[in-house]
């Protein structure tokens, strides 16, 4: 696939439905931001996205109630390569002190570059300058979180930023969202993500993707089976202006109490799959979890992207 390709179709992402008379359907909260509509972490990423009701510091990017799941510190750093020269990751930290949890998240997406090409009466294919034309976003996240009882509250403040070409933009937005323990096999979560203003980049504006979401997780094991690991997760998203999708999979894995390993598979199943990337709706995974370290990878096929490998690495203090 040529990477000029994918780099317009990207483009297309961040500043979609430019007509001749420069307009854009300000409705589709999907026109904007694409970092904020990828799922980086490799976990959520095996399980069709669900990560809404999850625990871990990453959780913070679906839901920030979920940086009270940190037990005392956690780091985790993820990436993946989308196509020949561009890339996508996560960082974030997270600590907790009693009943309040705090964590930072950064996300980037880097479409790398391409020759500037000039139209000369757009009857050829026109003339290289010489110079080279990049695109790029970033997106920040402060969260906290206080525990209530078998509940937990949350609320982050974002920052989203882009640069396209010599154009750039950015804008600030607002998360909110609860998490609750059923039981100790059963946990759900709901969010509100991005609540703020549009995103200006060369004179086109395009809304940030606000976001509802609406999760949980089901252990229908419980704690009590030390060897045995299962777990059935599920998330429905909906972005203002565009039909609700819903993700969600199974983790399947073996546990050596002695050791402290534990190794599983992961089978997701996402809907709505296609859209501009034209991405397969099956999604596979495995992970290596030996004492406070913890290893992931996911599997998501794409028309237009190819194949997209996901690793992670996370750091757990506990």
């Amino acid at each position: 696939m040529r990477l000029g390709h994918a780099l317009a179709a990207v483009g297309l992402a961040a500043l979609p439905g430019v007509t001749a008379a420069q307009t854009i359907d300000r409705s589709n909260g999907e026109a904007g931001a694409p970092i904020l509509q990828l799922t980086t972490a490799p976990r959520a990423a095996a399980l069709g996205g669900a990560l809404t009701a999850a625990g871990g510091v990453t959780s913070i990017f679906a839901n920030p109630a979920g940086a009270i799941t940190v037990r005392h510190l956690e780091v985790q750093l993820g990436g993946q390569t989308l196509f020949e020269g561009s890339k996508a990751g996560s960082m974030a930290v997270g600590i907790r002190t009693r009943s309040v949890g705090l964590a930072l998240g950064i996300r980037y997406l880097d479409l790398g570059s391409v020759d500037e090409v000039v139209c000369n009466g757009c009857g050829g294919s026109g003339t290289p300058t010489g110079q080279r034309l990049s695109a790029n976003e970033q997106a920040f996240a402060l969260a906290g979180a206080v525990e209530l009882g078998h509940a937990s509250v949350g609320a982050a403040v974002n920052y989203y930023s882009t640069t396209l070409a010599e154009a750039s933009g950015g804008a600030a937005s607002f998360s909110a969202g609860v998490r609750g323990r059923v039981s100790d096999r059963l946990a759900i979560g709901a969010s509100l993500q991005y609540v703020g203003g549009d995103v200006n980049v060369g004179g086109f504006g395009a809304p940030l993707p606000r976001t509802v979401r609406a999760g949980a997780e089901l252990r229908p094991l419980g704690p009590s089976h030390e060897r045995l690991h299962l777990l059935f997760a599920a998330d429905y998203a909906a972005v203002r202006g565009a039909p609700g999708r819903v993700g969600g999979g199974v983790e399947v894995g073996l546990a050596d109490p002695a050791t402290q390993l534990l190794v599983v598979a992961r089978l997701g199943l996402a809907s709505r799959a296609g859209g501009d990337f034209e991405t397969r709706p099956v999604t596979l995974g495995v992970g290596l979890k030996f004492r406070q370290v913890s290893l992931d990878y996911a599997y998501a096929g794409s028309a237009l992207l190819g194949s997209q490998h996901r690793l992670g690495l996370t750091f757990a203090d506990r």
